[in-house]
Parts: C-alpha cells; sequence; structure tokens
C-alpha cells in the first residue's frame, strides 16, 4: 500500500475510534504510530476523505467522517437546509417530526435521505412538515442529536 493511501487509511481508523478535535492532536497521534505528516499534508488528507468537524455537546468540536453514501458535499447541502430552514424537531417514539419554513420539507428531506443514516428507515415530506421512521426510540434519539450536530445546536 502506498505511503498516502496507508496514511488515509489510519486516519479513518483513528477517527473511528478516537475522538479528536485539532490538526495538531491529529499529526501528534499519527506521529506516535510512526507517521510524520506535515500541516499541508495532513490538511489535503482530511479534505481527500472527507473530514468534517462537528460540534459536540460540551461545546467543543471533533473531526469526523461523513456517514457512509454521503459525500462531503451531501454534508454541506444538508448543514446549509437545516441551517436555512429546520425550525424544530421533536422525537415522537420511533420517529422524528422535524419542522421546516414554509414550501422547504422537499429539499430537507432530500438532504436528509442523502446521507443514508442507519438510523432512518424512510421519510415522508409535506410542505413544511417531515416524518422520519426510525427503527427505535434509541435510533430516533441518536438522529435528534445528529440533526442538531449538523445544525451546531446543543442538546
Amino acid at each position: 500500500m502506498k505511503n498516502k493511501q496507508m496514511r488515509q487509511t489510519r486516519i479513518r481508523e483513528l477517527l473511528y475510534r478516537r475522538s479528536i478535535d485539532t490538526h495538531e492532536k491529529l499529526a501528534e497521534v499519527l506521529q506516535h504510530q510512526g507517521i510524520d505528516v506535515s500541516q499541508s499534508t495532513l490538511s489535503k488528507d482530511l479534505r481527500e476523505i472527507g473530514v468534517v468537524r462537528v460540534p459536540q455537546a460540551d461545546g467543543g468540536f471533533r473531526y469526523t467522517l461523513p456517514e457512509a453514501g454521503a459525500t462531503l458535499r451531501d454534508l454541506h447541502i444538508l448543514e446549509r437546509e437545516l441551517q436555512d430552514f429546520l425550525v424544530q424537531t421533536e422525537q415522537v417514539i420511533n420517529m422524528v417530526l422535524v419542522r421546516t419554513a414554509s414550501g422547504h420539507a422537499q429539499s430537507v428531506c432530500e438532504a436528509i435521505d442523502r446521507m443514508s443514516w442507519a438510523e432512518v428507515a424512510g421519510t415522508l415530506a409535506g410542505e413544511n412538515t417531515i416524518f422520519i421512521v426510525s427503527r427505535s426510540e434509541q435510533d430516533a434519539a441518536k438522529l435528534v442529536d445528529k440533526i442538531d450536530a449538523v445544525c451546531g445546536e446543543e442538546n
């Protein structure tokens, strides 16, 4: 495996297992594993593999990879749609009720669908309301947390 591929694979593994919030910390962890990387190379790697910084409940941030099937562009679209048009999110047993500005439920719903989140069993959008069905109450709670994180809302 080439150095770049190996390095990017290792970055993915680290971000799945650990909460890392800065380039410096990531570079330090990589260095402890025998992988020396410059700031510019690390920045390029993070861009190429779609890493984004997401807010945490404690007010900090962490690096994360987009969900399987979603691209960085999809995440940016969802982020923009939610930040611009989200009015309210509410968990109702195993469903999540999302209210949007009038006329925007379809576009927000499409953005959510493109994320391919495992917790989503299905969606239905009207004029200003989206119903997201999950398989369990726990999955619905995770969805509310994910939507809040994308919006930059605290839980």
